[in-house]
């Protein structure tokens, strides 16, 4: 082999972040399916997310897929991903917060949220979860899960 000939990754994502005024980001996703293999889709969006500077949460649209996933990866926590997430239910209480989106560069709004959300979903394992966020993860999940509806607070 030619040292000076790169050598082929295996698995490398060719997946890349989608900004707007890209139409996948006002798709509405499709649910996973049970058995549905979407490691690849699970992958990609890990590797957007973790080579990003400032990003804490990604959705499928923003990698280009339109399946019901999205992936968390707050500071202190390790990265995760949440198929055919849900809120189930919601707290009275709610904030407004500057909020800003990796699709969106540049652009921060002031975003009402809830302080808390249950969510149901599907973990990478296939397991079903029902977990009690507050704070700014739930700010994260409600965010990503707007995109999964094809909205963006940001954009409009």
């Amino acid at each position: 082999m030619n040292p000076r000939t790169p050598m082929k990754r295996r698995n490398r994502c060719k997946a890349k972040l989608r900004l707007y005024p890209d139409p996948i980001l006002k798709a509405v996703c499709e649910p996973v399916g049970d058995g549905e293999d979407v490691s690849d889709v699970i992958r990609d969006m890990m590797h957007i997310l973790t080579n990003s500077k400032t990003g804490v949460g990604l959705a499928a649209p923003q990698a280009g897929h339109t399946k019901r996933i999205i992936v968390v990866h707050a500071a202190g926590c390790r990265a995760y991903a949440m198929i055919n997430p849900e809120i189930t239910d919601a707290s009275d209480d709610t904030e407004i917060e500057p909020e800003g989106c990796l699709s969106y560069p540049g652009i921060y709004k002031p975003v009402k949220r809830f302080w808390g959300v249950m969510v149901k979903y599907r973990d990478e394992d296939g397991v079903e979860r029902q977990v009690d966020f507050c704070g700014f993860i739930a700010r994260i999940i409600q965010h990503e899960i707007d995109h999964l509806d094809g909205k963006c607070k940001i954009g409009e």
